[in-house]
């Protein structure tokens, strides 16, 4: 992903009016962003809503502000909003989840291979969706969205040692469900 400078300098284009800088934004940031809201959430369509409000409120500088680092704001903006849906629709259940076609780029050589990282992206997260999701939440941010337990901490609104314990446990459940489901 792009630096936050270059980010920021988009997003003071777009702000003037450039829609090319702000589409190269969220080119930039769009795969990873929605990547984490989709493992938190267990549904694309879901993460789908809750990234496009993230852009926009990232656009609108009356409700985003002055931001320094866009990706950092609009990670937890959205990361907010992740939690949000799952306070109000936990608990998920893995038959509710949205089958949508993702859009793969002519790159892969055969269409095994387009198979096969669809199904190990859907075991990760029907594996994910079974660690509590306070610790898959705190997990998600560190790992996935490279956020520290301050920053954790300080968007979800608890302490930084209780966002170390979740992430210490939900990595050891992780990895002792994807044993179990037998995917490295």
């Amino acid at each position: 992903m792009a630096s936050e400078e270059f980010l920021l300098a988009l997003l003071k284009k777009a702000r003037k009016g450039d829609e090319d800088a702000f589409k190269k934004l969220v080119e930039e940031t769009r795969e990873r962003i929605f990547g984490a809201i989709t493992a938190m959430t267990g549904r694309e369509a879901i993460a789908e809503e809750i990234l496009q409000e993230g852009y926009l409120a990232l656009w609108d500088k009356s409700v985003s502000g002055e931001v320094e680092k866009p990706s950092r704001w609009l990670y937890r903006f959205c990361a907010n909003k992740s939690i949000d849906y799952l306070r109000k629709n936990e608990p998920l259940l893995l038959e509710n989840f949205d089958e949508e076609v993702e859009n793969y780029s002519s790159d892969f050589p055969s269409p095994e291979i387009v198979v096969e990282k669809n199904e190990t992206r859907e075991a990760l997260i029907e594996v994910l969706q079974k660690i509590p999701n306070k610790e898959r939440i705190a997990l998600l941010m560190c790992d996935y969205l490279g956020m520290d337990s301050f920053e954790i901490a300080s968007t979800i609104g608890t302490s930084p040692s209780t966002v170390r314990n979740q992430i210490s446990s939900g990595r050891k459940k992780l990895v002792n469900l994807l044993k179990e489901k037998k995917i490295d």
